[in-house]
């Protein structure tokens, strides 16, 4: 996914849209970066939570 960077406390970082690839991301958040003058991000999963996982591992 990429967002935008937040600006302040209050920002929202909610994602702009979801991509199939890094690389399509990349190329999405280096255009969106040149068309508003701001900084994007992309944003990937590090840790998926399931219902009923009770381990302590997943934690970063």
């Amino acid at each position: 996914m990429v967002c935008r960077k937040p600006t302040g406390p209050h920002s929202k970082t909610e994602p702009r849209a979801r991509y199939s690839s890094f690389d399509d991301a990349m190329a999405a958040a280096r255009k969106l970066a040149v068309e508003n003058d701001a900084q994007f991000h992309i944003l990937e999963t590090v840790a998926t939570a399931r219902p009923g996982d009770t381990t302590q591992d997943m934690l970063l």
